[in-house]
């Protein structure tokens, strides 16, 4: 089981009191649940888990005992991924593929929710009190096969939405029986998706315009299609000067030729041939690079409607912020949707309209820390952030786009070198500490007391100032 506090960062950054609240109450309801059903806590690393169970039922009615409870004041936003594995604990060092796919499908769980693999639900979807639904096959980043994931939907459990999820399953035909896609259809797919070469592809057009070349200029091989094309003209003037002998029947026989060899080519000797990884790979970096240069049309926000539509019109803090941002007092706005956010710190609108407002003031470290806490929070809204108009300003700078490529997050800044650190003065002197380490001495040693201790080291702080 890995757990994660959703947003648990950007809250540390504004309210550091709640934020150590939240941590006080996941720990101890995370120890109590996990007593209760068995489960032996690995490690805790930052604001997140690693756990483990002897049985999958365990794990999975511990996961939803613990978000019924999260839900109570302060309730803790956190995300929780469950599969079925092997894993190796070492003193300093946990591993597994096991631990490698629930690490994966945490990041996809809706904050509340509980997401299990298939494995897990193949254990439980026997039990009638514990409930589940399919989202589909997943493609999780590093794991060589798709994985099943199911969202558990037993009452006081978040379900995500269709199509809101932050990575969206395969809609490639799915094997069931050995758990793998369809192999020829992913292949296609991806090779048309990342500009790779087809086999089957080249096959067909050596087939029909072989004759032409035009395969080997789909398989880049340039040189050869010239050649291919300027043999056709050669073969037909020949066909037609010769009284009938059929010299192009030569050129199309070798094309057929060549559609059989590529049709029945292993696609592994293929790729090797003519996808070489290097290629691919260059492919897809540019096609990640151009996704954050959309342009940018003219939007205008959501209304109250589309953003609140229950909770905006009941919010009076949030109807004043709306009535502030439309007339243009965006100062007011700010102020309005941060004080809403007391009450409801996790509403990614809410985070999304403070983005749009620094933004129009062109205060780029709070509309980019906002905007990620939104997409944190579940904002799944993406053609909004690149066409709204107020988050013009945010789109032009250069760092837009290493913030999308990064998964709309922030990232750390080092702090700018000190001129002549090494050979700068200390900005205090040192002999400040030593008179209050004597000090220290004579007061245990019950020479001064601790009145007399506390004002003569205010005296000799002073006197350094």
């Amino acid at each position: 089981m890995f757990t994660d506090i959703v947003g648990y960062s950007t809250l540390m950054q504004i309210d550091e009191k709640r934020a150590m609240e939240i941590r006080m109450r996941h720990k101890q309801v995370f120890q109590e649940a996990h007593e209760k059903y068995g489960g032996t806590i690995v490690q805790y690393f930052g604001d997140g888990t690693l756990s483990i169970f002897d049985s999958n039922v365990n794990a999975v009615e511990c996961a939803v005992e613990m978000q019924i409870e999260f839900r109570k004041e302060p309730e803790v936003p956190l995300r929780i991924g469950i599969h079925s594995g092997d894993i190796t604990i070492e003193k300093d060092d946990v591993y597994g593929t096991g631990m490698n796919i629930a690490a994966r499908i945490e990041p996809i769980c809706e904050p509340g929710g509980v997401f299990i693999s298939e494995k897990v639900y193949d254990d439980i979807k026997n039990h009638p009190w514990l409930h589940a639904a399919s989202l589909g096959p997943f493609r999780l980043k590093n794991i060589f096969e798709p994985v099943h994931i199911y969202a558990v939907t037993n009452n006081g459990m978040s379900v995500p939405e269709a199509g809101r999820l932050p990575v969206q399953p395969l809609e490639r035909p799915y094997d069931r029986a050995s758990g793998r896609p369809d192999v020829e259809e992913e292949d296609f797919v991806e090779s048309i998706e990342y500009g790779g070469k087809n086999k089957v592809v080249a096959g067909i057009l050596a087939l029909f315009f072989g004759m032409f070349g035009v395969h080997r200029f789909y398989l880049g091989r340039k040189w050869q299609g010239i050649l291919y094309f300027l043999a056709f003209f050669i073969t037909l003037g020949i066909t037609i000067e010769s009284d009938g002998f059929p010299a192009i029947a030569f050129l199309a026989i070798l094309a057929f030729i060549d559609s059989v060899l590529l049709l029945a080519m292993p696609k592994r000797d293929f790729d090797r041939k003519y996808n070489s990884e290097s290629a691919v790979a260059e492919r897809k970096r540019k096609r990640v690079r151009r996704q954050p240069a959309k342009p940018a049309a003219k939007r205008q926000p959501f209304t109250p409607a589309e953003m609140f539509p229950k909770k905006g019109q009941a919010n009076p803090i949030l109807r004043s912020a709306f009535a502030k941002y439309k007339k243009g007092d965006y100062t007011g706005a700010k102020k309005d949707f941060e004080d809403s956010l007391e009450k409801d710190y996790d509403n990614p609108n809410v985070h999304f309209m403070l983005a749009c407002c620094n933004s129009i003031m062109k205060d780029s470290d709070q509309a980019f820390f906002h905007l990620s806490s939104a997409i944190d929070f579940g904002f799944r809204q993406f053609e909004e952030i690149y066409e709204n108009e107020a988050l013009e300003y945010l789109r032009s700078l250069p760092e837009f786009e290493s913030f999308v490529a990064n998964d709309f997050q922030i990232r750390a800044k080092l702090p700018e070198p000190q001129e002549d650190l090494l050979d700068s003065k200390p900005y205090y002197d040192t002999s400040v500490l030593e008179k209050i380490a004597d000090l220290g001495e004579l007061m245990e040693r019950g020479v001064i007391s601790r009145e007399e201790f506390e004002t003569q080291k205010v005296k000799i702080l002073n006197r350094n100032d």
